[in-house]
């Protein structure tokens, strides 16, 4: 058990390896040799630290090297210190780490640093941001649509059929729901377009405009955008032991001080660090200001994780848990949790985006990790180790933490969204537990290529399954991370810019797009944005992580233009 403080817990339950198939082909693995050399003491030990891979070193021969990373990664992060790093409990809790904080009124962030003994602060719900940084929603296509929502008290307005601007005095919807939209002398507003703030890539912009508890969308060329059923732009999850699902977003020290030394003109060139050069300039920056970076070989991490309270959860021991602020609520009406302020918690982990640079990679390498308990998966393909085909049934059960019942339907229904800090039921439901499934369990669809190096879904899935068996297979005992599982990986060929779309077909022009699983998603943090199990042109992580087909480290994470430099590269005035 990994735990901040309180009474020791019972053994934690481990996850039986038969929960994935045993006869997977082994088509990525990790040999035990090279398992030793992760671990800070070089022989494996339950719940032992293991130091993080290296990026600036990395080589990249095939798929799989991309999944080792990422296992190594993760057990670094969740890793007991055990002494290491002057504080914390787990490497991520280390002052090696920094949280992200939420953005203020102004939009802006900063990095908060991790002091031992001083919890972390969560948010209730996450927002998923598009290139522009504004949030996202799908239309019954599966395309993406980013949206411009109007600040409180800011006049509505569109533009009329002569191109001129007119202000929104009401909306309404006739019998079938289609919006009518009315001027301040109560006559429709023909032919209305959006009037848009962000004009660039404006053709996947939209406007929001509200009626009562409804959304309309409307584009600049005055199409009316209708959205997936139980798609929102601020959406919460409720586990079953009626705990919300709470985010901490998280950086470490190289991208803090490679952030803080871009924003002072300290780094030459502008795109997340990949080389040993780039280290060393990130290094010799962060040693101006007094401090050494213990594990810069990690180069540039970005984490974005999350939890559930760990009362009244069935298993408790076998999570990696924290102690936390959470926000408090007024809950007497279920429609609507008002807050109240906060507390201190023990929050159990249940899923994590790994993001990083490494050796030939400045558009990040996107890897995500869950709890194999979250929520069952869908039905899904593998090659056995006789080179057959087989297929696993979509899971079953009672047992699941983001599921009351794997027969339920429907799934991947948003039950809550988010105004503010107020909590909200939405499409029909009161504020209450979600039911959730993964739909691409491996992070591929269910046909098509999904990579230059794997023709089939089942030739994809097998290597993701093979490296999860193999490393569970080599942890010792108890190891808390035996219970949580890599879903998958993505990056762009050669490290080329990201266009937003994925890899499908070998005839596929490949720069730029996604490959690895290449419909990768996370069902705590794309809960709604999985789009099934079937093939969708732009259903990767660059399909929000990507503008202008960019490498500037503001085209590829939601929150780096936010994020203020370290208060130690603040000039005084701004200081005072």
């Amino acid at each position: 058990m990994i735990h901040s403080c309180g009474p020791t817990p019972p053994a934690p339950p481990v996850i039986e390896p038969t929960y994935l198939p045993q006869d997977v082909l082994q088509s990525c693995t990790v040999s035990q040799q090279e398992f030793n050399g992760w671990f800070k003491s070089g022989t494996p030990a339950e719940n032992g630290l293991v130091t993080p891979a290296s990026s600036v070193t990395f080589v990249h021969n095939n798929n799989c090297d991309f999944y080792r990373w990422s296992m190594q990664m993760f057990l670094w992060i969740t890793s007991p210190l055990s002494g290491q790093y002057n504080g914390g409990n787990t490497v991520m809790e280390s002052p090696v780490f920094y949280t992200v904080s939420p953005e203020d009124s102004a939009g802006q962030r900063v990095m908060i640093p991790h002091v031992s003994g001083t919890p972390l602060r969560v948010m209730s719900h996450i927002t998923q941001n598009g290139p522009h940084n504004l949030p996202v929603i799908l239309d019954k296509q599966g395309r993406r649509f980013e949206v411009e929502k109007s600040a409180p008290g800011e006049k509505l307005t569109v533009l009329n059929k002569d191109g001129k601007s007119t202000e929104v005095q009401r909306i309404e919807t006739d019998a079938a729901g289609a919006p009518s939209f009315l001027d301040k002398n109560g006559k429709a507003i023909e032919r209305p377009k959006a009037l848009l703030k962000n004009k660039i890539n404006a053709d996947r912009i939209v406007r929001e405009f509200k009626v009562g508890d409804k959304s309309v969308f409307l584009d600049a060329q005055g199409n009316i955008i209708d959205t997936e059923e139980g798609q929102a732009t601020g959406d919460a999850l409720m586990a079953q032991n009626g705990s919300l699902v709470y985010y901490i977003t998280m950086v470490n020290d190289v991208y803090a001080y490679f952030l803080s030394g871009s924003k002072n003109n300290l780094m030459s060139g502008y795109q997340f660090p990949t080389t040993t050069g780039a280290r060393d300039s990130i290094c010799a920056i962060a040693r101006a200001k007094g401090v050494t970076l213990p594990d810069s070989n990690a180069l540039a991490i970005e984490l974005k994780t999350s939890w559930v309270e760990a009362v009244d959860l069935p298993d408790e021991g076998g999570y990696v848990t924290i102690d936390a602020l959470i926000p408090t609520y007024n809950q007497k009406n279920p429609d609507q949790w008002i807050p109240t302020g906060e507390r201190l918690a023990r929050l159990a982990l249940i899923g994590v985006h790994i993001v990083g640079s490494m050796d030939g990679h400045p558009e990040l390498v996107w890897a995500t990790f869950e709890h194999a308990k979250n929520a069952p998966n869908d039905s899904y393909t593998y090659i056995d180790s006789s080179n057959q085909v087989k297929t696993v049934a979509a899971d079953t059960g009672t047992h699941w933490l983001l599921n009351a019942n794997a027969a339920d339907t429907p799934v991947n229904v948003s039950h809550m969204q988010v105004s503010g800090d107020t909590i909200s039921g939405n499409n029909g439901f009161s504020v209450s537990e979600s039911n959730t499934q993964r739909t691409k369990p491996w992070g591929v669809a269910s046909s098509g290529a999904p990579n230059a190096e794997n023709p089939s879904p089942a030739a994809s899935n097998s290597e993701v399954i093979s490296i999860n068996n193999n490393i569970n297979s080599m942890l010792v005992g108890n190891d808390i991370r035996k219970n949580y599982l890599l879903l998958g990986a993505t990056w762009t060929n050669g490290g080329a810019p990201p266009n937003g779309s994925n890899y499908l077909y070998p005839s596929d022009t490949i720069a730029g797009v996604a490959i690895g699983t290449s419909q990768l998603a996370n069902s705590t943090m794309e809960t709604y944005f999985q789009f099934g199990s079937t093939y969708k042109s732009f259903g990767s992580c660059f399909g929000c992580h990507s503008n202008n087909n960019g490498l500037a480290p503001d085209d590829l994470s939601h929150v780096f233009e936010a994020i203020e430099p370290l208060s130690s590269f603040l000039d005084k005035k701004k200081k005072k």
